[in-house]
């Protein structure tokens, strides 16, 4: 990353402020030789300074696997970073990362942890039940998931499954040209919804069985009832359930609709 594109990014956000368009957080890709820059943490913060960004609007994204002589430097860094409110998200797990050793998730603390499934293929079990897995070890890590290239629906409705509530891909939406995307104003995710549907992602709604026949025959959904609701202004919003749950809803009389809790 260059810290030219830090920069351009808090004069955008600064900019949204000043239009009195709703902020949103953003994601920066960076690469372990970005902190090889000398007083690369001091930039960064004197940057965000500059424009009065708060640190919880920046995501990093690790794009690569750091190398053995990148390890500890980025290792610091990426802990200093985190010390100073930003996030940070280990990127393309399972497509270009795939060649990421288990030292890495054991090294490094992350919050989140982007799955590519774009080499994912929902039509063979054996992928499901890799992808279903790795979803499992994310929250046991405490790592949030955000699964990435989703590009059909097929695909949505699995991972929507797993209770992902988290994902990035053109079938929800395509990129845009910068002065498109400088007046958008309804179509984004703020800074508090962000902390909401991540809180809502360390919810662990697989079991750990994940080998049973249950799970199998069962488009590895928990086979018991299982939903999250939102209670507001003593109103109850279902945001996610399975199978299990519709089924059992059904049977007690039920009806898809909100009402006082």
């Amino acid at each position: 990353m260059d810290l030219h594109v830090l920069d351009h990014v808090c004069q955008l956000l600064n900019q949204r402020r000043a239009d009195n368009l709703p902020t949103i957080p953003v994601s920066i890709n960076l690469s372990p030789s970005d902190f090889n820059i000398d007083s690369f943490i001091d930039q960064v913060l004197g940057i965000t300074q500059k424009y009065q960004i708060p640190h919880n609007m920046i995501q990093f994204d690790l794009m690569t696997q750091p190398v053995a002589v990148d390890q500890q430097r980025l290792k610091d860094a990426a802990a200093n970073l985190r010390k100073q409110g930003f996030r940070i998200c280990l990127d393309r797990y399972g497509g270009e990362n795939n060649d990421l050793s288990t030292e890495t998730l054991l090294e490094y603390n992350f919050d989140y942890l982007k799955v590519d499934v774009r080499n994912f293929n929902t039509n063979r079990q054996r992928a499901k039940i890799i992808l279903a897995s790795v979803i499992n070890m994310s929250r046991l890590l405490k790592i949030v998931p955000v699964v990435k290239g989703v590009e059909d629906q097929a695909m949505l409705n699995f991972i929507r499954s797993l209770g992902i509530m988290l994902t990035q891909g053109r079938l929800l939406a395509k990129e845009m040209p910068e002065e498109e995307l400088s007046q958008e104003r309804d179509n984004f995710e703020s800074v508090e919804e962000r902390a909401l549907f991540s809180g809502f992602n360390h919810i662990n709604v697989l079991d750990p069985y994940l080998e049973t026949r249950d799970r199998l025959d069962n488009n590895f959904e928990n086979p018991r009832p299982n939903s999250i609701f939102i209670v507001q202004s003593q109103q109850a919003k279902l945001v996610y359930c399975n199978s299990a749950f519709r089924s059992w809803t059904g049977c007690a009389g039920m009806t898809k609709r909100s009402g006082n809790t």
